[in-house]
């Protein structure tokens, strides 16, 4: 592994991010992307010299850039670029920041989507995040086919983590983690009448947990021309335009959309509820509460921060050097294919010429008279064995160090490479 993994300093991937180990949520949300602004700023940022794909991960918790470059561009300043996109001083925001490259790069990323990055340990959503960011990035057709393989590879070990290793027997979302905290606090969930503002993933599991959890819910929803709009079944629904007409009857209100827009206000929150005594927790990121609420004598404001997890158990540290092990094989499979990816037309070209072989031997036209059945044969017998033998050298290609392959290679180009 380690003669292989010294091959990889031409290896062009870059990363550079901001989370919730350098930065806290008034810092996060400043960098947070939605669909559409991550979608400019991929446009963006392929503009840029030497840069061959991008794909943006914006989650709760992290804002990260990874960009494929060409083996002969120089390292991009993602953080410089960053801060351009959004019109901030770099000099103010650097020490938030992490840069990576190479081998550093990939293995941040598998262990990410793995969970073993998250706030959260083992969380389930950032398996989903990550092949969403995939998603979007192939929308515009951003992400090559270097990040392209990457991002499915560590999508792909993080359900292998997932199904052999189990890192925690607790809960594995902010949602849950959040009402685990409150229930520790002192809060009565069980009975309570809460508000649900969002109906996306984060808002629908949110309102699952509460009502797992025994709680009366409502979601908030949009009215959209394109029809109803599904909300987790036993939940009641208001037009999100009523939200503050229904904050007097809520014990807690839970705030989790990806919009960029404040959903409460300090004044209108005042308004509607008086001097009733209330929990507000915003779980989004840019924030959708607006800070100020919490300075009401009456509400008790929570973040996504506000909701940290214990240090890891003697088991849960086992559990994390197994998955470690998982995770570096799958780090060590996609650095094999990405050096090996300048091989692929000469194992095409050789299949291609050894299926050729293998027709002329068996002189297939001796099984049909007619000219036609003869050339139907010929092909038919190619195109399946040139798939075999082409499957034979890609499996050799996923298992093999790129240096032994290409001299495997080497010695059948002597005999079907021209």
């Amino acid at each position: 592994m380690d003669r292989i993994l010294q091959e990889n300093e031409n290896l062009g991937i870059q990363m550079a991010g901001i989370d919730h180990t350098r930065a806290n949520v008034k810092i996060r949300e400043r960098y947070a992307f939605t669909k559409k602004s991550a979608l400019r700023a991929m446009e963006v940022i392929q503009r840029e010299p030497g840069v061959e794909g991008c794909v943006i991960l914006s989650t709760c918790n992290r804002t990260e850039i990874y960009i494929s470059t060409t083996k002969e561009s120089e390292p991009l300043d993602l953080c410089s670029l960053l801060c351009r996109i959004y019109t901030v001083e770099k000099d103010v925001y650097l020490n938030y920041f992490v840069e990576r490259s190479g081998e550093e790069a990939l293995r941040h990323l598998f262990f990410l989507t793995a969970g073993l990055e998250s706030k959260i340990m083992g969380e389930d959503q950032i398996l989903t995040q990550v092949g969403d960011a995939l998603a979007l990035s192939r929308e515009i057709y951003a992400a090559d086919s270097a990040l392209e393989v990457l991002f499915r590879q560590a999508v792909t070990a993080g359900k292998k983590v997932k199904a052999q290793i189990p890192l925690d027997k607790g809960n594995h979302s902010a949602p849950s983690l959040a009402i685990e905290k409150l229930l520790a606090m002192g809060y009565e969930i069980s009975g309570k009448t809460c508000l649900v503002i969002g109906n996306g993933m984060m808002g629908k599991l949110t309102a699952l947990k509460l009502k797992e959890a025994g709680a009366k819910v409502t979601v908030t929803v949009r009215e959209y021309k394109s029809g109803v709009v599904e909300i987790p079944l036993g939940c009641k629904r208001i037009n999100y335009g009523e939200r503050y007409g229904y904050l007097p009857f809520c014990d807690f209100v839970f705030s989790a959309t990806a919009s960029p827009n404040v959903t409460i206000t300090k004044e209108k929150t005042r308004e509607a509820c008086g001097e009733k005594t209330m929990c507000f927790v915003d779980l989004a990121v840019p924030r959708d509460i607006e800070p100020e609420v919490g300075e009401l004598s009456h509400v008790r404001l929570f973040d996504i921060d506000d909701f940290s997890i214990d240090s890891r158990s003697k088991e849960m540290k086992e559990q994390y050097e197994k998955a470690s092990a998982l995770l570096e094989e799958g780090v060590l499979e996609y650095i094999n294919w990405y050096f090996s990816r300048d091989l692929i037309p000469a194992i095409e070209k050789i299949g291609s010429n050894a299926a050729k072989d293998v027709s002329w031997r068996l002189r297939v036209s001796r099984f049909a008279e007619e000219k036609e059945k003869q050339e139907f044969l010929r092909e038919a017998v190619e195109d399946s064995s040139g798939k075999v033998i082409r499957h034979m050298l890609f499996s050799l290609r996923d298992k093999l160090s790129p240096e032994s392959l290409n001299k495997i290679l080497q010695v059948l180009e002597e005999e079907y490479g021209q």
